[in-house]
């Protein structure tokens, strides 16, 4: 059996946040410099003053999006984090993994206590990486387990059963 000792709080949030950023970056970005390149484009081959100034501002829209982007998720997350009861006074959690079956017990003061067991089409998909397993149960909710707060057994053990019980693709390790 292998056994994780963590709790549901704003760290967990965070971590689920920095890998959903990772894909939004990368898309913005292509997109920042494709606006750039127009504006580049614009000014290169202005035939007045308008085009020039169009030119402009498309860079300055392409240079000032990825900014904005990350301000509005950092007050999205800090809005959460306050609304939120579960992330304001953790909620304790347990996760055991055998062979036969998955196990999530969850507990929360005396006002919220959850118990979860299932088999590992439970999952979605997992991914690994070098501090965490995000276990999705849908493409928008994740579970989220620091591998430092293992108790019982190893990270290479859960490997090995995930990699094993879950359909082909969608296990994945990740080196960062």
């Amino acid at each position: 059996m292998i056994e994780f000792k963590t709790q549901l709080d704003a760290n967990s949030q965070k971590e689920l946040n920095k890998i959903g950023m990772k894909k939004l970056i990368k898309i913005f970005l292509v997109f920042s410099l494709i606006v750039i390149g127009i504006g580049i484009i614009g000014i290169v081959f202005a035939e007045d003053n308008a085009d020039k100034s169009t030119g402009i501002y498309l860079i300055i829209v392409g240079v000032i999006i990825i900014p904005i982007l990350l301000l509005f998720n950092a007050f999205g997350q800090r809005t959460i984090r306050k609304t939120s009861p579960f992330l304001q006074n953790p909620t304790k959690e347990i996760y055991r993994f055998t062979e036969e079956c998955f196990e999530h017990l969850q507990k929360r003061d005396e006002s919220f206590q959850s118990h979860t067991k299932a088999d590992y089409t439970y999952f979605y998909k997992v991914i690994s990486t070098p501090t965490h397993y995000f276990m999705y149960i849908s493409n928008r909710q994740c579970h989220v387990i620091c591998k430092s707060h293992i108790t019982q057994g190893t990270c290479e053990e859960l490997d090995a059963i995930l990699a094993k019980k879950l359909p082909v693709g969608k296990f994945k390790k990740t080196k960062r």
